[in-house]
């Protein structure tokens, strides 16, 4: 889930600022009221209303990038459903083809289905 916009941030905080309670100003923006007090705390510890930074998830695929890459070079009309199939016997690493597509693509890796 992606963090609140700042401006919304801003219109809460202000809500609250301006004498209205963190829960009428949660109810206002549609907002949990735990949220704006946590909007709030942010605001008196840190001086802004920044969301906290996000560390950068990886994949499981991430440490077998070299492999797929070589099997691509070797076969590239391997489908996604064989890639997937050869990472279970080969590798132990169990995902659906789906996830390898996207991933694929996140790589800049392409390939044409075969009929």
């Amino acid at each position: 889930m992606r963090p609140y916009d700042i401006a919304l941030r801003e219109r809460a905080v202000r809500a609250v600022l301006n004498g209205s309670s963190a829960r009428a100003a949660a109810e206002r923006f549609e907002l949990a009221p735990g949220t704006v007090t946590r909007w709030l705390h942010r605001l008196d510890e840190h001086g802004e209303l920044e969301p906290k930074p996000r560390p950068a998830r990886g994949s499981r695929l991430d440490e077998h990038a070299d492999w797929l890459a070589e099997l691509r070079l070797v076969d590239p009309s391997l489908s996604c459903r064989a890639l997937v199939e050869r990472l279970d016997t080969e590798r132990g690493l169990k995902v659906h083809e789906t996830t390898l597509w996207y991933w694929l693509r996140r790589q800049g890796m392409r390939h044409k289905k075969t009929a």
